[in-house]
Order: C-alpha cells, then structure tokens, then sequence
C-alpha cells in the first residue's frame, strides 16, 4: 500500500505531523472493512461498518477465533484500521457499548472528526530509551560480534541508535529488542539506512538509522500500538513528535 491516515483521539492535536487532513467520514463509510486493536486481542480482529449515526460508528461484533463475541469495557480506547484505494486508514477510537442493528450484534465505538493521510515511509517516530542488541551479518549472511547499545527513537519500520563504530550503509544486521512494554521479544533483520557521525561528540559516535526489514504484522501492530500510545501521552503533555 502506498499510504495510511491515521485519526487520533478526540481532543488531541494532530500538528507534527505530515500529510492532508480530510473529515473522517470520507474515509470511514457504510461497509468499509475493519479490523480493532483492543486490549482482549492485540494481535486485530475484524469487523466492518454496519452503519454511522449520531457520530458513532455501529461495527459488526469481532469474535475470537473459537467464535466467543470480544466485549471490551465500556471507554476503553483502542487503534483500528480500514484499507482505502491504495492507502490505509489508521484510527483510534473508544469504545461505548454493544447492541444489535437488525439482527446484527454490534459494536458502538467513538466517530473521530478528522483524519490525517502520510506515507508509509512516514511512519511516525518517538523518541525512545531501550536497550537493543545489534548482530551484523556479513557477506555471506553471519552473525558478527554483538553490539549492546540504546536506541534513541523507534517507529513502526525502524529504529534509530548510537554506536562507537561505524556500520556500513546497506548493510544488515539482526536486531533484538527485549524491553519495550506491551511488544515482548523482537528479534528482526534489519537494514542500515543512515550512519553519519554526531557533531561534538566527546569520542567518535555514529547516529544509525536501521529499517525493519521481516517484522512480523502481529509484532508491527503492537509496536505501533505501544508507540500511538506514547505518542498520545506525550501530546498531552505538549511534547512534540518527530
């Protein structure tokens, strides 16, 4: 896909960030297909638009995979996703409580305002303190000697990190994170995509841009998950975004 929009929570500012605003409502219709992020099944269940009213969307009733309807507590706020022509449409909403449409069991869940398109290679970054281990390979795909560093910002298709020695661009490593809450082990090939040296430094260190190269898509929506939700907290604390 060539693009995603996200929707952020009611009251949040969407300033630092990329891309066109448009109403919501122009990408969440009548039939569009879902998929939540609640708490009860962070790896995504699906669902699809029954109907929009009164600023509220009815969303057919996600069940697990042993066909046990998801209810999730009444206010819990939750990331959501539906495809567009070509793009994305990421969300955030809350939700209310359940009811029927018809004979349908039914979700009714918070319709956000606006809407905000960038490209995937925009995924938004936070600012970020974790331990990582960088394993590069060579040439010939091993494993070289271990790097124990800290990152300095994550998002959903990379990191980025300091390092004393410099990593050839293009070149791969295996990058393990074990500490990030909510995501569990990540163990991923990645790619460097930047090495510039830091001005000033007391000794020689590198910035290194690495791009997440195999990340699995249930390990991409919680990191996603865990980084929308930093990204809100920070918000509402008048901290910007990069």
């Amino acid at each position: 896909f060539g693009c995603f929009i996200l929707i952020y929570y009611e009251g949040i500012p969407m300033s630092g960030f990329k891309g066109t605003k448009l109403a919501a409502d122009k990408a969440i219709k009548i039939g569009s297909r879902l998929e939540f992020y609640p708490e009860e099944a962070p790896e995504g269940v699906s669902s699809r638009v029954e109907e929009i009213k009164n600023g509220k969307i009815l969303a057919a009733m996600p069940m697990n995979e042993k066909g046990v309807p998801i209810i999730p507590r009444p206010g819990e706020a939750m990331m959501g996703k539906t495809p567009g022509d070509g793009c994305f449409y990421k969300f955030s909403t809350h939700y209310l409580d359940k009811a029927r449409e018809g004979n349908i069991p039914v979700w009714i869940v918070t319709m956000p305002a606006e809407v905000q398109k960038i490209q995937n290679r925009e995924f938004v970054r936070v600012s970020a303190d974790y331990t990582v281990i960088l394993r590069p390979l060579n040439e010939y795909g091993a494993m070289e000697d271990m790097i124990i560093t800290r990152i300095t910002d994550i998002s959903g298709g990379g990191i980025a990190l300091t390092n004393d020695k410099e990593l050839p661009v293009g070149s791969k490593a295996v990058v393990e994170l074990t500490s990030i809450p909510g995501v569990g082990m990540l163990r991923i090939t990645g790619q460097i995509m930047r090495c510039v040296p830091i001005k000033n430094a007391i000794t020689p260190t590198y910035q290194i841009g690495v791009k997440f190269l195999d990340m699995s898509k249930v390990h991409q929506n919680k990191l996603v998950k865990f980084i929308f939700e930093i990204q809100r907290q920070s918000l509402a604390k008048g901290i910007g975004t990069k």
